[in-house]
Formats: C-alpha cells, sequence, structure tokens
C-alpha cells in the first residue's frame, strides 16, 4: 500500500451512505475541482446521477450476488435485497432491538456492495487513466460521527481492503482521514465566507445528522483553514426515519382492509414507499409549490384503479389521502431532535467561548436541502429562539451550493489541499471521546472511597487497582494530533519476560461523568497492548542494604497516542520521550475487550502506576 507521504497522482473519494453512494475524483498535476462519477451500470449513457443507491440483491436463497445500485431496482420481484444497512454496522446501534440486523450479515452486505462499488471505479479509471494500476492512487473514506469506537473503524478498513480498495497496484492505498461532519466542513469552508466567520455545519443525510461548530482562519482564495469550538457530535436522524414514519402509516391503514388487497399490507406499503411520487414529495415538501396543495394522494397498488373507497382510512378512487398535518408530523419528529442537537453544540459554545457569534448555519446533506427543514430552522434560530442564544444573533440559515456532495467532495478537497500546499485544513481538532488506560492509584481514603485496595508487593504502599487515567477527554484540543502521559512498572530481576501491558478504555460520557475505574461502568475495553521494555534501561530499587522491602526493577516510560478521525495508533518512548534501543519495536495491538478477562487482571508484573 502507498505511504500517505508520498505525492499521489489521483485521490478518490468515496461516501458510502445510508441510502446512496458517491465517488468523486481529481488528479495531479493539475489537481481540477474534485470530478463526481455520473455513469453508473443500470443507466443509459446519457443518464447521469450523482450517486447510486447503496442497494445490493442476491440470488434468492444464496449468498451470491446477482445486482446491485440501479439494476436492483429493476429485479424487485426475483431477488432479496439488501439495504439501508450502515448503521447495523456498529455494534452499538440499536443493539436493544432484537429486529435489528445481526452485524456479521451488515458487514458482509457492506462489504459485497463495496467490492461491486470497487470494481465498477476501477473499470472506469482503467478505461480513462493509461497505467491505472502504476499509479499512485488514494482511496479516501468518511465514516459517520456516531462511530466512535477505533475497533470499528479498522473492522471497517478490513472490509474495504476485502472488497479490493488498496489492491489494484502496489501504489495503491485507502485511508479514512475524515468523520462526515469533518469533510462537510471542509467543503464548506470553499465557500465565499469570511475570515472569522464562525459556522455551524449540519450535515442531515438519509441515516444520521452531523453537527460542529468552527471558526474559519482563512480568507476566501487562500487555502482552507478550520479551527473546531467543539467536538463533533452526530444522531441517527435522518430522511430514512421519515420513510419509516410513511411506511408504518400507510401499513396500518391498510391492515383494515386486508381482505381487499392484492397482496401484504407491509409490501404493498413498501412499493407506496418507493413509487418516485412520494420521494418527489418529500424532497419538495415545504416549498411554495407544494404548499399550494397540502394534502397528498398515492396510488395504492393491489386496489383496483380507481374503484375503491374507505373514507374513513382516507382512501379515495383506489389512492391513501395523508393531510398536511400528518406529512408535518412525519417532518417534525426529525426535526425536534435536530434542534436538541443543533442547541447542544451551542450550549457548548456558550460556555467555551461566551464571546463567540455564529454567523452561519449551514445546512448539507439530502435532508438537510429540505425546504421544510429549513424553514423551522429560520423560524427557531432567527426569530423564536434569537433570544435564547446571545452566541447566534444575527446568524443566517443557508444552504451549501451541492448539499448532497459535500461529503465526498469535502473528502477530495481536503486531500488536495494537503497535496498542493501542504497544509491540513483542521488547524485543531477536539477530540469527540474520552480515552484512558487502566492503572494503579495510590490510595487516598478520601478519593477512593469503596475501590478495591492492593497491597504493593514491592512498596508495601496502598493502591487503588483499575483505576482509569485519562489521556484526553471529550472535547479537549487535540494539539499535534497526540497525547503523551509518563508512567512507570515494576518488575522482579527473575521475571522472565519484562513486557509493557496495558489496557485502553473509552468513553462517550460527558466530561463531568466520566469514571475514576471500570468499578462504576461507563467506560468500555478499547484494546490490550504490549510491547518489549529495555531491561538495560531499568533503575535498580531498593539495591541497598538499609533499603527495606524486596530488589526490583523500575521502568519509566511514556505512552504516546496517536488520535485520528476514530482510530489510535499507540508508542511506546523511553524516559527520554525517545524510542529507542527494543523500543523501535512496534506496539502489538488487540482490538476489543481482552480475550482472557483473567490474564488482563491487575497483578504485579503488568501494574502500570501514572508518574506523580
Amino acid at each position: 500500500m502507498a505511504a500517505r507521504n508520498k505525492i499521489p497522482h489521483i485521490v478518490v473519494g468515496i461516501d458510502f451512505g445510508m441510502t446512496c453512494t458517491g465517488v468523486a475524483y481529481s488528479y495531479g498535476p493539475d489537481w481540477p475541482p474534485p470530478i463526481t462519477l455520473q455513469h453508473w451500470p443500470g443507466k443509459l449513457i446519457n443518464e447521469l446521477a450523482n450517486k447510486v443507491s447503496t442497494l445490493v440483491s442476491y440470488t434468492p436463497g444464496t449468498a451470491h450476488v446477482k445486482c446491485w445500485g440501479f439494476l436492483s431496482e429493476a429485479e424487485e420481484d426475483f431477488a432479496d435485497h439488501r439495504e439501508l444497512f450502515k448503521l447495523d454496522l456498529d455494534p452499538r446501534f440499536n443493539a436493544d432491538n432484537p429486529k435489528r440486523a445481526l452485524v456479521e450479515d451488515a458487514r458482509q452486505w457492506f462489504q459485497d456492495y463495496m467490492r461491486c462499488i470497487h470494481n465498477h471505479i476501477a473499470e472506469t479509471f482503467s478505461n480513462n487513466f493509461p497505467q491505472w494500476r502504476s499509479q499512485r492512487v488514494e482511496f479516501i473514506f468518511s465514516v459517520p460521527t456516531t462511530w466512535k469506537s477505533p475497533s470499528l473503524i479498522i473492522e471497517i478498513k478490513t472490509l474495504l481492503a476485502g472488497a479490493g480498495f488498496g489492491k489494484d497496484g502496489v501504489d495503491h492505498s485507502l485511508e479514512i482521514p475524515l468523520t462526515e461532519a469533518e469533510a462537510a466542513a471542509v467543503y464548506a469552508s470553499k465557500q465565499q465566507f469570511q475570515k472569522g466567520d464562525v459556522i455551524l455545519i449540519c450535515d442531515a443525510g438519509g441515516g444520521t445528522t452531523d453537527v460542529n461548530i468552527l471558526r474559519l482562519d482563512s480568507s476566501p482564495g487562500e487555502a482552507a483553514k478550520l479551527e473546531q469550538l467543539s467536538f463533533v457530535e452526530g444522531q441517527s436522524i435522518g430522511s430514512t426515519q421519515i420513510d419509516m414514519g410513511f411506511h408504518n402509516i400507510v401499513a396500518d391503514r391498510l391492515s383494515k382492509i386486508r381482505d381487499y388487497l392484492q397482496g401484504e399490507p407491509k409490501d404493498i406499503a413498501d412499493a407506496m414507499l418507493l413509487d418516485k411520487r412520494f420521494e418527489n414529495f418529500k424532497c419538495s415538501f415545504g416549498s411554495a409549490a407544494a404548499s399550494a396543495n397540502p394534502d397528498r394522494y398515492f396510488e395504492v397498488p393491489g386496489l383496483p384503479p380507481g374503484g375503491f373507497n374507505c373514507p374513513e382510512l382516507g382512501i379515495e378512487g383506489s389512492k391513501m389521502r395523508l393531510t398536511s398535518d400528518e406529512l408535518k408530523s412525519l417532518f417534525d419528529v426529525q426535526v425536534e431532535r435536530m434542534f436538541k442537537l443543533i442547541e447542544t453544540q451551542l450550549d457548548r459554545l456558550q460556555k467555551k467561548e461566551p464571546t463567540a457569534i455564529v454567523t452561519y448555519l449551514v445546512m448539507s446533506g439530502g435532508l438537510g436541502s429540505s425546504p421544510y427543514i429549513r424553514n423551522r430552522l429560520k423560524l427557531r434560530y432567527t426569530t423564536d429562539m434569537a433570544t435564547v442564544w446571545p452566541n447566534i444573533r444575527g446568524m443566517q440559515v443557508v444552504l451549501v451550493a451541492e448539499p448532497q456532495l459535500v461529503v465526498v467532495q469535502g473528502l477530495v478537497l481536503n486531500r488536495v489541499q494537503e497535496v498542493r500546499h501542504g497544509q491540513e485544513v483542521f488547524k485543531m481538532r477536539c477530540c469527540r471521546a474520552s480515552y484512558g488506560t487502566i492503572c494503579r492509584k495510590k490510595w487516598d481514603k478520601n478519593v477512593h472511597l469503596g475501590e478495591d485496595v492492593k497491597q504493593d508487593f514491592f512498596t508495601n504502599q496502598k493502591f487503588a487497582i483499575e483505576q482509569i487515567d485519562w489521556l484526553i477527554k471529550q472535547g479537549d484540543p487535540i494539539r499535534g494530533n497526540s497525547v503523551r502521559k509518563p508512567y512507570h512498572m515494576c518488575f522482579s530481576p527473575a521475571a522472565p519476560a519484562k513486557r509493557w501491558k496495558a489496557q485502553m478504555v473509552m468513553s462517550d460520557l460527558p466530561y463531568e461523568q466520566l469514571p475514576t475505574s471500570m468499578k462504576w461502568g461507563g467506560a468500555e475495553h478499547i484494546c490490550s497492548l504490549e510491547a518489549a521494555l529495555a531491561e538495560g534501561e531499568m533503575k535498580v530499587k531498593n539495591r541497598r542494604w538499609y533499603q527495606p522491602g524486596p530488589r526490583y526493577l523500575r521502568a519509566n516510560f511514556s505512552v504516546n497516542v496517536v488520535i485520528g478521525v476514530a482510530d489510535l495508533q499507540f508508542q511506546l518512548l523511553d524516559k527520554d520521550g525517545v524510542a529507542r534501543g527494543e523500543n523501535r519495536a512496534t506496539v502489538e495491538v488487540e482490538w476489543g475487550p481482552p480475550r482472557n478477562p483473567a490474564a488482563a487482571r491487575d497483578d504485579m508484573d503488568t501494574a502500570m502506576y501514572p508518574k506523580g
């Protein structure tokens, strides 16, 4: 795989979405603005589409992929279709719902679908770029802001590699450099905003809505520079929730006239949901033209055309009528949740920088381009609630030029700026989660009430065990992309191997609610670490005859954690902060909870102590 510090010839961005997936690219040496891939299987040569349906279909009863994307839409009755599985890739999403798809199934569908995307990209680029396989090509992806577990990102990269990305040539690679919210922010930064503007990005798509507040530190025409004023945050707010609401209303009504239907209510509701007329309604709802006809009629397949009436269910002439209030309710559930997400960010900004004024609320994404959504936001934040948050007075609600392409084009724009100007877009990021390590801390009766305590074998002092030393907390600025902390370990001179072993944990809880130890919950294991320690650099303790206690070796070192979008990299540094000697060895990382919990428990040869 190509190293990221090498200059690529081609950069390809892929935005895997809940309902649609987009691809854009640019190439050297001129690096034109991102070009969107618009030709897809299942479309005529003169039909252009900026995105392709996130849909993969299998031969019934098998694991054989029959078709995908637009081709799947023509196979409604002859294949097993899999769609809307993006959020199911995360084991933490909707974990208590017994009806959710199995994570293993969702990951198989994802890999099969992405293999189709990869093969289409490879075929297209092989025809358009000479020596495609021998060129340096970077495939870059984003992830939803809701995906915070580093082990999940590692798994996604593994699945993408298995789908073929980064494998077509020795200088092909794949990276996940940004969250979807950050990619949207990069795209927005290229619009006509001014230096010093504080912008609140709200990227609302099919499955999730992501928000972030940033300050623009560059002028138009310059390489973009952004400073995050709060950590990016997202929730499962999206247009698919509106689809599900519509489906539930329709299926419930049809269940009451089941005997008159040529099919099951659920299947007929599925067909009505896929009807282009519903999609057109959803996209135009709230516009002046749509408001002229507040009630909408939807054809009910399976009823005699024009020949069935049931006024109490709103069915007239075999068409189902939904009132304006019913249609609004589908949107309002998502809008109210969007308000809470945005206002959480505004509250954080008010506490962190009371004098900062948000000049623009920038909307993007498919749901973000909805006229109704924008009208509700304008009403709330430019009139109704403008006095509640002093930091939004005068704020304008605007829509980006290409709302459904912000993520995929933002990915490409971000990398192209790095290549052309040698400058990252984000001059400062805020950590999205809290990361820490398990250690012992010197027991203090005023601090460690109720904690488990052990007498240290070497020093005979009391220590609270299974304590969490938070290396960085949610919202903290990440400077230099890494954080470092000093620790020490103690070993018996007779111990056969002196190895550093550590357990890393993370938490999504607010800063002030973080647990102090594993005993109280609120933190989860994310990985186990292990690396060799150089015995020659250890200090012998209790070496004098008059010093009490057994002789032991003390190793002083620092743990350096490089914090990516949602992945972590680790380095063990010696007491001088330098990786040398045996410390050059790669830190062994085992993602997920310990395979052997008993072996990971606190003991004298694995206990780690923070400095001080």
